[in-house]
């Protein structure tokens, strides 16, 4: 890391194109997050409109489809009611349900155990589409007691309609049924509205399960279809099918999330909420059935939701990354570009502290601060060519000038010792007459009244002779001066 700092603070194109591209990545970041937030929310609401409408038009066409067995079954109530003394004719009515529906799988018209004594204890009279044709049977006996079943019991005991929850049916007689089935039954009265026998119209479970495996708004989406006690009616994983609820799971690891959506389903709400469901974020929304009082409910993951919000997330990273690094390129180029001429200055900076004025600054045409830059610079570099011009030219004559003042002065220097050789010379030459002089003149000082005339005499003229000897040395000395 050090050595990549010093590499970038090496260089000012290399620092200015990294804090450029700081700056942008910064800007790009903030710019980026803001939008994939509001964008993330949108995503999100739109996956809730989307899954509400998935969710509403399968439940529609489900009610629609449920209102239609109602429907049909209601019709032939009246007619049944109408012809309670014409046993046979219920085998027709029967069979003409199941024609007339193709949504429905079969129809039976049920009678108190020895209602008709004529039939004997059980009569049932029973349709039942096989796929390939309509078959019609009574059935009833010892061992399919028809009047204990809960299609025929709940009604019968309520005196009211009632959809009975999804149960596997085999008749063990001559028409095999073999199925998971539904049926939406209601109680068949007689004139004095005695509770007489039950009409009920079967729908298969396979169709709700194959309508409801089709609710996928996004590609691992599934479905669930909740009973009226939460067992799991419609379910991915079969092994659940009505041996777990959706309450199964919060008994070993409790779970309020799972809880509330559960009781939020029983009690006929519609929402949705957000989960983990095997450590994995999903949404789940819920509808019931208007008529049923079963619930559906879609599992979408997050993943899922957000597949393409996060590959746009990811493809503008990838964009950003790439963008910048192109940023940083063409910063660097445009950067070191411009910075030639500061480079070429730097140069010319350079020469000229080492007093090299050949090479001139180029004059620059551009118009921004480097071109002023430029164009200043050579003035200034013109500028101390003529000032070193001069300043050397100066110099020459001051070291003209100070040789001759160094020629004067060793001249001097010269005048001086000779005049000092020569004063020293003329101080000894002198000393001898001097010295005689005093030693007369203080002898005649000291004895004049014992000096006879001629040896007065004679040691004035002593002191003439030394005294000419000395103005003589000194108009010598005065004239070597």
């Amino acid at each position: 890391m050090s050595s990549i700092i010093r590499y970038i603070s090496s260089s000012l194109s290399r620092r200015l194109s990294f804090w450029v591209v700081v700056l942008v990545a910064a800007i790009f970041t903030a710019a980026f997050a803001l939008m994939f937030s509001e964008t993330r929310e949108v995503v999100r609401e739109e996956a809730w409109n989307k899954a509400t409408k998935t969710i509403e038009g399968a439940v529609l066409h489900i009610d629609n489809t449920l209102r239609r067995a109602e429907v049909a079954a209601n019709n032939m109530l009246v007619v049944i009611e109408q012809h309670l003394d014409e046993p046979d004719l219920m085998f027709d009515l029967s069979r003409r349900v199941v024609e007339n529906n193709p949504d429905l799988t079969g129809c039976s018209i049920s009678f108190e155990p020895n209602y008709y004594k004529e039939k004997g204890r059980y009569f049932c009279a029973f349709s039942y589409d096989n796929g390939t044709s309509i078959q019609t049977k009574q059935v009833g006996t010892d061992h399919y007691q028809y009047h204990c079943m809960d299609w025929y019991l709940i009604p019968s005991l309520l005196d009211n309609p009632y959809w009975i929850e999804p149960y596997f049916e085999d008749t063990k007689e001559e028409i095999a049924i073999k199925k998971v089935l539904s049926s939406y039954s209601q109680p068949i009265h007689d004139a004095k509205g005695h509770v007489v026998g039950v009409l009920s119209v079967d729908i298969r479970l396979d169709w709700f399960s194959s309508t409801i495996s089709k609710i996928k708004p996004y590609p691992h989406s599934y479905s669930l279809l909740l009973g009226k006690g939460g067992t799991y009616l419609v379910h991915p994983d079969t092994t659940k099918l009505f041996y777990e609820t959706v309450f199964t799971q919060t008994m070993e690891h409790e779970d309020t999330v799972i809880t509330h959506i559960g009781e939020a389903m029983l009690a006929g709400e519609t929402g949705h909420r957000v989960v983990n469901i095997n450590e994995e974020p999903c949404y789940v929304f819920y509808k019931p059935f208007k008529y049923t009082g079963w619930s559906v409910a879609i599992i979408c993951p997050e993943r899922d939701i957000f597949a393409s919000y996060d590959q746009l997330k990811h493809t503008a990273r990838i964009t950003a990354v790439v963008g910048l690094l192109l940023l940083l390129v063409f910063c660097l180029g445009i950067v070191d570009r411009n910075l030639r001429a500061l480079r070429r200055l730097a140069n010319f900076t350079a020469l000229t502290a080492e007093g090299e004025f050949a090479d001139e600054v180029p004059d620059s045409k551009r118009s921004d601060e480097i071109g002023i830059l430029q164009r200043r610079f050579r003035k200034m570099q013109q500028a101390l060519r003529k000032y070193t011009g001069q300043l050397r030219q100066e110099t020459m004559i001051l070291e003209e000038q100070n040789l001759e003042l160094g020629i004067a002065y060793n001249r001097i220097k010269e005048e001086k010792r000779v005049k000092n050789h020569v004063l020293h010379q003329m101080s000894e030459e002198v000393e001898q007459p001097v010295n005689n002089i005093l030693t007369e003149a203080r002898a005649v000082c000291d004895y004049h009244h014992d000096l006879t005339a001629e040896k007065f005499s004679s040691t004035v003229d002593d002191m003439l002779d030394n005294t000419l000897q000395v103005t003589t040395l000194l108009d010598k000395f005065l004239k070597d001066v």
